[in-house]
């Protein structure tokens, strides 16, 4: 009596996930669901060779980010600006392709002279590499620039002419910032 029960509850539960898949896929005979290609909408993630020639548009991000670069040559930042933004939003949040192309993004802004963009995308790179002491060499300027600028503790690898720069020009950055 027990085991029977038991079968019939599995059962149910059975023919219930069955359904609610079927209800889910919109398929009426579930071969959305059953489909190995599927990725579940996860966003499209794309490895980039060193030189941008290289790119053969395979893919609408790559596209976009030779555009992107294509732009930048012709000093058509907003244009730019506006392609890798649409690619990192494709990107994982955690992934080194965001924070490269966050590092492009906060090189754009600082070539459109747009000092706010360039801090607000410069700290969030630093943040999303976790505020290091020593920062990877590729996102090594736009940190140092940026912590310079905020009046934030530089790299220990930061070259001596981000030391210098700071020192000039705002070295009495944290004695305002008390007031």
């Amino acid at each position: 009596m027990r085991t029977a029960r038991k079968i019939g509850q599995v059962s149910l539960l059975f023919w219930l996930f069955v359904f609610l898949v079927g209800c889910q896929t919109m398929d009426p005979n579930f071969s959305s669901f059953l489909d190995s290609d599927s990725n579940f909408n996860m966003p499209e993630q794309i490895i980039l060779p060193r030189d941008h020639a290289e790119i053969r548009g395979k893919s609408r991000a790559e596209t976009n980010v030779y555009n992107a670069i294509e732009l930048g040559k012709q000093k058509r930042y907003t244009e730019a600006d506006k392609l890798l933004r649409e690619v990192r939003g494709l990107q994982y949040k955690e992934g080194e392709a965001y924070r490269s192309i966050t590092n492009a993004l906060a090189v754009i802004a600082l070539k459109r002279g747009d000092l706010g963009a360039f801090r607000r995308l410069a700290g969030e790179l630093d943040i999303l590499l976790g505020k290091p002491l020593r920062v990877p060499g590729k996102h090594l300027s736009i940190i140092s620039l940026e912590r310079a600028i905020s009046g934030g503790p530089l790299p220990l690898n930061a070259p001596e002419r981000f030391r210098q720069f700071r020192n000039n020009y705002f070295s009495n950055l944290s004695k305002t910032r008390k007031l």
